[in-house]
């Protein structure tokens, strides 16, 4: 009788042919509780002001302002009750470690630096400019004058020409510049200008995206990165017969160490047992990365706030990493493979603080490897960052996908927030999670026309997205180490619902396929393979563990069961 019940209320969601984007808004009773806990005593100012702090340093690991960052969320774990870890007993449950390791390279941190033509003209000035100067570029001991040679576009370097002592400029990459004339043909340094259109360079015509150039201690070379408006002057008077600059650059490269920022609410039942979060401290933006860390430090101490109120009592660890963009989080996977084991979910923050009136695109999230990363279609859409078509070996199949794209949604919808999700890309501290087999998801924003721009300043900056995003990541993390007996339900019916409206969009779009002469072989394969992906899915809520164990395994089975009718009955609608 419960197994007909269920499956009569399936096929009238089935039927429904509800939309995936549609599916979630409303918060379930289970969720509720948590979202008004958290959302009370997240201190979005604080966050923003953690931004603000980080968002003043050019970051790079071992660098000062890398370091700085690093200590001033220590000062905020402290202030919030964290306990240095070697200090601690073995009562306290809020602890934090900085992890140091020697640097295999010098650390380099950009001081100032001047372009100007040779009549003078000022064209480029670090105050105003934050990534002029290329990472790893060398100072030129005081302002020294260079001939310039324009190559174009790179492809009529005259490799025959000599360019010792000389400047080469062109309209391309840096790397590709210092390779060709510097590594092969002696220039003392390069001048680049490339911006791909999603920055608007015609809009932003001051924009600089940091880059860097191989490190050269034989011939101390440099790198300057043009802007738009940059670009048009020094083409400009090249164009005019001037094909003298002058440079004066100041940098600083010394021996340091890397830093890593290990802090944890350890859990009560099973503390091996951890929801990770990871959020990188270098990058020199204000969105990519300050956010992430000005976020992330207050989750942690929310979580401490909540746990010493008594709110809160995760049976599992909580981990907040801060670190170097997927090294620390590959370390801390890599370096202890029973920690590893037991890893259970892994979020990295990164640019999650935008202000999107301003940059433009949305807030992501960007899903593990399911079948929309193979057929991307529908309401899968790869943002401007791109990526490519993933095979079915490369599935990821785990509910963390749709708990975490439910839960923003839902939040979303009580703040007017747009959510959306896209399929996996890489490129953050996602990957290193994935790598080790464990689920992880990746909290974003794209397309931002100032992404890796000097143009990513703290105005670009909203406390209310901050709040929202470390709101939403916090109720997570807390749902799913609490482990509370409601949580199993919650899971299934959650995936029951979603799983069906999104076999239902996929039928959708294939029965049109088909009526515009698709191939049946093609789609019945996208059908399937969404099914038996979902199946996988309801597989992995085993790591769910209710007290009503026999009643959880009970229902799994139910929910698998429809599954399997849903899949055929789509199957035979092919027909």
């Amino acid at each position: 009788m419960i197994l007909r019940k269920a499956f009569v209320t399936l096929l009238v969601c089935f039927a429904a042919l509800g939309t995936r984007t549609a599916h979630a808004y409303q918060f379930p009773e289970f969720v509720e509780p948590y979202f008004d806990m958290v959302d009370e005593t997240f201190d979005k100012e604080s966050a923003f002001n953690t931004v603000a702090f980080v968002e003043k340093y050019w970051r790079v690991v071992g660098n000062e302002g890398f370091d700085k960052s690093i200590y001033h969320v220590v000062e905020k774990l402290k202030s919030a009750g964290f306990v240095e870890e070697s200090a601690a007993g073995s009562s306290d449950r809020l602890v934090y470690r900085i992890e140091k390791r020697p640097l295999k390279n010098p650390t380099w941190e950009p001081v100032s630096g001047i372009l100007k033509l040779g009549s003078g003209d000022e064209i480029l000035n670090f105050e105003t400019n934050f990534n002029m100067m290329a990472m790893h570029s060398y100072s030129t001991g005081g302002e020294k004058e260079f001939e310039v040679v324009y190559v174009g576009e790179g492809r009529n370097l005259d490799l025959n020409q000599d360019l010792t002592g000389k400047v080469v400029y062109g309209e391309t990459s840096v790397n590709l510049l210092f390779n060709e004339a510097v590594k092969k043909k002696g220039a003392v340094g390069v001048i680049g200008y490339r911006l791909p259109g999603y920055l608007k360079p015609d809009k932003n015509v001051n924009s600089i995206q940091f880059t860097g150039i191989p490190r050269d201690d034989k011939k101390k070379s440099f790198g300057i990165l043009l802007s738009h408006q940059a670009n048009k002057k020094l083409k400009a008077a090249i164009e005019r017969g001037e094909n003298k600059i002058r440079v004066n650059l100041e940098t600083k490269i010394w021996e340091s160490e890397e830093l890593t920022l290990v802090a944890e609410l350890r859990g009560s039942k099973n503390p091996e047992e951890r929801f990770v979060f990871s959020a990188h401290v270098q990058e020199p933006g204000a969105n990519d990365n300050a956010s992430g860390v000005g976020a992330l430090a207050e989750v942690a101490a929310s979580s401490a706030r909540l746990l010493k109120a008594g709110k809160i009592n995760p049976e599992r660890t909580i981990t907040y990493l801060f670190g170097d963009e997927i090294v620390s989080t590959r370390r801390f996977i890599q370096e202890d493979k029973e920690r590893a084991k037991n890893i259970k979910w892994g979020m990295s923050l990164d640019m999650v603080g935008e202000n999107t009136s301003l940059t433009g695109g949305t807030f992501l999230i960007e899903k593990m490897p399911d079948p929309g990363s193979i057929w991307v279609r529908g309401v899968e859409k790869h943002s401007e960052w791109g990526g490519r078509p993933l095979t079915k070996k490369q599935l990821k199949p785990h509910y963390f996908n749709d708990l975490t794209i439910n839960v923003f949604q839902a939040i979303g919808k009580k703040k007017n927030w747009t959510v959306k999700f896209n399929p996996y890309e890489g490129g953050s501290d996602h990957v290193p999670f994935l790598r080790g087999n464990i689920p992880g998801v990746l909290l974003w924003h794209f397309t931002d026309q100032f992404y890796h721009t000097d143009g990513d300043r703290i105005d670009k900056v909203s406390a209310e997205t901050l709040g929202n995003v470390g709101t939403g990541a916090l109720v997570i993390a807390l749902m799913l180490t609490e482990n509370k007996e409601e949580l199993g339900d919650y899971l299934l019916d959650d995936l029951n619902s979603t799983l069906n409206a999104r076999l239902a969009d996929e039928l959708k779009l294939s029965e049109a396929s088909l009526a515009n002469g698709g191939d049946k072989t093609k789609e019945v394969d996208i059908l399937s393979t969404w099914a038996d992906y979902y199946m996988d899915v309801l597989e992995t809520t085993s790591d769910i563990v209710p007290k009503s164990g026999d009643k959880f395994s009970k229902k799994l089975e139910i929910t698998k069961k429809q599954l399997e009718v849903v899949k055929a009955r789509m199957l035979k609608k092919l027909d």
